[in-house]
């Protein structure tokens, strides 16, 4: 009787588990980078960089170069045409990326009309040290579909601000050394709840 009882109850909660899985991510066919807002794919374009702000010359001179000089790159408006609905990032990029592993999000600095990404500091004695720092990376769950095709998520809640997805390592070093204005590009979102 308890064996019979044990297999009713097997056979209504199994099937009912395959119903709680999540289902396999579904992006468009079309070559592009993708935003989920709401229940749609919405096509968003890649942004570049409209130049870079060095601040701290004159206290790194002052100091005889032991106080940083830094560097930002520039991005125009204040804020992204792309803002999110709710605190969950869902993209999907499709033959705009060869690597998932070079995939990174990072948060900018908001100004009252424009953007800035800090990428470097520099010091007279100690050079150039360039890199995202990791403060303003927000970490992303990147899953292969198929070639070239990648689906990322983020691993917890969006922050609110401004951001920017980047489908390569930058090579910021390259960058301060050359004052290049379309050299940094990627895909900007925001995220601002009321």
């Amino acid at each position: 009787m308890k064996t019979a009882l044990l297999l009713v109850c097997l056979a209504f909660i199994a099937p009912s588990g395959l119903y709680c899985q999540t289902p396999q991510a579904s992006c468009p066919g079309a070559t592009g980078a993708y935003l989920r807002i709401g229940a749609n794919w919405k096509p968003i374009d890649e942004s570049h960089s409209v130049g870079f702000k060095t601040t701290g010359v004159a206290a790194s001179a002052f100091s005889y170069g032991a106080a940083p000089a830094k560097m930002k790159a520039q991005f125009r408006d204040p804020r992204s045409p792309y803002q999110l609905r709710n605190s969950k990032l869902e993209m999907c990029l499709v033959g705009v990326t060869d690597s998932g592993r070079d995939i990174s999000l990072a948060k900018m600095q908001e100004e009252k009309d424009r953007r800035e990404l800090p990428m470097a500091k520099y010091r007279l004695w100690t050079g150039i040290n360039a890199q995202l720092d990791p403060k303003n990376l927000i970490a992303v769950d990147v899953q292969k579909l198929g070639d070239k095709l990648y689906y990322l998520t983020s691993k917890e809640a969006m922050p609110s601000g401004e951001f920017i997805l980047f489908t390569i390592i930058p090579d910021v070093a390259a960058m301060a050394r050359a004052n290049n204005s379309s050299s940094l590009g990627g895909y900007d979102i925001g995220y601002h709840p009321n």
